[in-house]
């Protein structure tokens, strides 16, 4: 899994590289030749206006999928993607723009297609070029990311370094992942090295730390690549990483590699739970989640274009706010959300007082539920459900999570609907165990209607459920315990009776 960038390190630049837009100038000129070489004679004015218009087109798209970002020389596999996207972005709006303009008349209607190959070879062709008389590179592979992988940051950059994350990439199982970089040269910042991030200067390693862990990313250890620093360097990066209890290693002692050691709060590998009722209708779920989160995808899409925009206009980039989350059995996953709340830290590296970071238009976009419209792409990825536990943070899960991590987590619960933020941490643990252990259709439901009532007349406790939940809970807690020591003879009676077992 790819790690995202902080929030306040995402900065949109308006470069576009030389050979890239050279590349956009001649394409359209191969194009036409490819397709009829007597298309500038015969058509002189569709075929120059076609060109005219795919440039500019092709620019702007260069620009917004920042293809100048990466380093030529350190081209990756995940930069083929970000050419491939600009290829079929700018033959798609060059060919909208003039069938609107004068429906492609006098170009041949398979320009467009010829175009966008023969402008994503170019970009491919000079990118390897760049990367195969630079140096020797192995193809970098993309292997499974463990559970708890050593999150690593890098301070300098050279082609040790580049060497170093393909290494790590390459490495199975792999237990290393370098999230970001930092260097003393400030023309980096905002590049990329072999796909990772160039985030910040040598003095912004502990707000880059700190935004990190706002995001649910752990940051293990700083690897010190450059060895020109200063004594001065020196002792300002481990002024950042003791109070933060972080590892400042040189890169060569930290090469060993082994399997990092987790601790032990963010340990959360969960079995398989056991049979318990309801649980053939969590699986029914799945196909009642998938095909609902699909059709509300496109019904409030012109609402999520409307919260994007006012997102863009109040908080600023990026749109979209992500932080790991754990799921069912423990697996971590990224979950999504509309941001309401500005980057922890500002231009300069200053952090930002946090009555300051939210906005009266971001507690309305919260208070009615829009900010969550993005997960239903969580849901139809398989994370989460439309309803079940809200995912928690690894500081935040119960210390016996084992029955709310049993389910995918949902949107919204039980424990929204009946109180929200407004009950305890044992409380509302105790409503979502009451709900795994009693979900059918018509609980569903209720807690459908329920969430409608919330959204229009806010979060309001009640006593009736919690109690409910709480006596349940500790009902189950003492059947648990008095079937522990019971013979497997009258465990198994007592299954088939229905009590409950807890997962």
């Amino acid at each position: 899994m790819r790690v995202g960038i902080p929030a306040s390190k995402t900065k949109f630049r308006w470069k576009i590289a030389p050979f890239d837009g050279l590349c956009v100038v001649v394409a359209p000129f191969i194009a036409l030749a490819l397709r009829d070489p007597s298309l500038f004679q015969d058509h002189a004015y569709y075929s120059y206006l076609y060109v005219i218009v795919t440039v500019a087109c092709s620019l702007v798209v260069v620009i917004v999928f920042r293809l100048g970002d990466g380093m030529t020389r350190f081209f990756s596999v995940h930069d083929i993607w970000a050419v491939i996207g600009a290829c079929l972005a700018s033959t798609a709006s060059s060919s909208v723009t003039l069938f609107v303009v004068d429906r492609l008349e006098g170009v041949p209607r398979s320009t467009p297609l010829i175009y966008g190959l023969v402008l994503g070879s170019c970009l491919l062709a000079g990118r390897g070029s760049a990367r195969f008389f630079d140096t020797e590179h192995r193809p970098r592979r993309d292997s499974e990311t463990p559970t708890h992988p050593r999150r690593v940051v890098l301070v300098g950059i050279d082609a040790f370094a580049a060497a170093v994350i393909k290494l790590t990439n390459c490495q199975e199982p792999r237990t290393t992942q370098i999230v970001s970089a930092l260097d003393r040269r400030d023309h980096l910042n905002g590049r990329t090295i072999s796909g990772v991030p160039i985030v910040g200067k040598l003095e912004d390693l502990g707000a880059v730390v700190d935004e990190y862990s706002v995001h649910g990313i752990e940051i293990d250890e700083i690897w010190l690549v450059d060895k020109k620093l200063s004594a001065v360097d020196l002792s300002r990066l481990e002024a950042e990483c003791n109070p933060r209890e972080l590892k400042l290693v040189p890169i060569a002692r930290a090469l060993s590699l082994e399997q990092l050691q987790p601790a032990v709060s963010r340990q959360f590998v969960v079995e398989r739970p056991k049979t318990y009722p309801g649980a053939g209708y969590f699986r029914f779920k799945r196909f009642v989640d998938a095909s609902t989160s699909a059709v509300l995808l496109l019904a409030l899409s012109p609402v999520a274009l409307l919260v994007a925009v006012a997102t863009r206009l109040d908080v600023g980039a990026p749109v979209i706010f992500w932080q790991q989350r754990i799921g069912r059995s423990g697996r971590i996953f990224v979950l999504y959300k509309f941001r309401t709340y500005r980057a922890p830290f500002d231009r300069k590296g200053a952090p930002v007082e946090s009555e300051r970071r939210i906005s009266s238009l971001g507690r309305l976009i919260r208070a009615t539920r829009l900010d969550e419209i993005p997960q239903l792409l969580n849901i139809l990825g398989g994370d989460m459900s439309l309803i079940g536990p809200r995912p928690l943070l690894p500081e935040d899960q119960p210390r016996d999570p084992t029955t709310r991590l049993s389910v995918r987590p949902g949107v919204t619960g039980w424990a929204q609907v009946n109180g929200g933020t407004l009950v305890r941490p044992e409380e509302k643990d105790a409503l979502d165990a009451w709900y795994i252990l009693n979900a059918s259709i018509l609980l569903d439901l209720l807690i459908c209607w329920r969430t409608a009532m919330v959204v229009l007349k806010g979060e309001r406790r009640d006593p009736v459920a919690i109690a409910a939940a709480l006596g349940y809970r500790k009902t189950s807690q003492e059947i648990d315990e008095r079937l522990s020591v019971e013979t497997p003879r009258v465990r198994s009676h007592a299954s088939r009776q229905g009590s409950l077992v807890r997962p």
